[in-house]
């Protein structure tokens, strides 16, 4: 496993010049296999000089189910800090994420879902509903390549700015069938969910995968840039 701490350090030193916030997050991509659960537990790494070089490590946990039907219900805790913790206005925020798949052909998905929570422990914002609802038309020709887009909307809670409308998209590629899988999201606008994230997955056990990557931030969004490094375990 050294090689890739290593690796995901080095792309952590591209937050170097960063500026702001930690990017709020949103799982738009629900687990396809029935009656499964899945734990995740990652770790996000932020850089900042413009705290006097204050280095932040954020830990992110995430419960999923993924039931009958289509329906997947998550329990995540985004943003608890371990040391530093300067990065990010809404720290240990904890959602509802509940999402529904609807089969329309063999190769095209559609989803709808909704994310909703608040900060746990007491913070310099008032403590408010956080609500982000999206849909998303999917393209999976095959079991190697998910392609996804649609709309999203977040509130002003949530965002910081304003109420905003905008669009994400993404990918899943399975580069190695069973062992390597690239994944990317990107979420349109302005706000504290603007930008992209690219992780690569390496599956080191059957029911059992560990990743690393980046994430991007969009233009005055005031996101930074942060290093990625998790693990997931499914019970099947």
């Amino acid at each position: 496993m050294k090689p890739l701490l290593t690796l995901a350090l080095l792309l952590c030193c591209l937050a170097a010049h960063a500026k702001g916030k930690a990017k709020i997050k949103i799982d738009t991509t629900p687990n396809p296999t029935e009656n499964v659960w899945t734990i995740t537990n990652e770790l996000n790494y932020y850089h900042d000089t413009a705290q006097q070089m204050q280095d932040t490590l954020y830990n992110n946990v995430t419960i999923d189910y993924s039931a009958q039907n289509g329906w997947d219900i998550q329990l995540a805790s985004y943003n608890i800090p371990l040391t530093g913790g300067g990065a990010q206005n809404y720290q240990t925020d904890t959602y509802l994420n509940v999402s529904k798949t609807f089969n329309i052909t063999h190769d095209f998905q559609a989803i709808i879902g909704s994310q909703n929570g608040t900060t746990i422990p007491h913070s310099l914002n008032p403590r408010q509903l956080h609500n982000a609802d999206y849909s998303l038309v999917v393209y999976q020709p095959d079991a190697q390549l998910n392609l996804h887009v649609g709309p999203y909307w977040v509130n002003k809670a949530l965002a910081t700015t304003t109420d905003v409308l905008g669009y994400t998209g993404g990918f899943s590629i399975e580069v190695i069938p069973k062992l390597l899988i690239f994944q990317g999201d990107y979420f349109s606008g302005h706000n504290n969910l603007s930008g992209a994230v690219v992780n690569a997955w390496v599956r080191i056990h059957p029911q059992a995968q560990v990743y690393f990557g980046v994430g991007v931030p969009e233009h005055n969004s005031g996101n930074e840039f942060y290093g990625t490094l998790g693990f997931s375990v499914a019970n099947k």
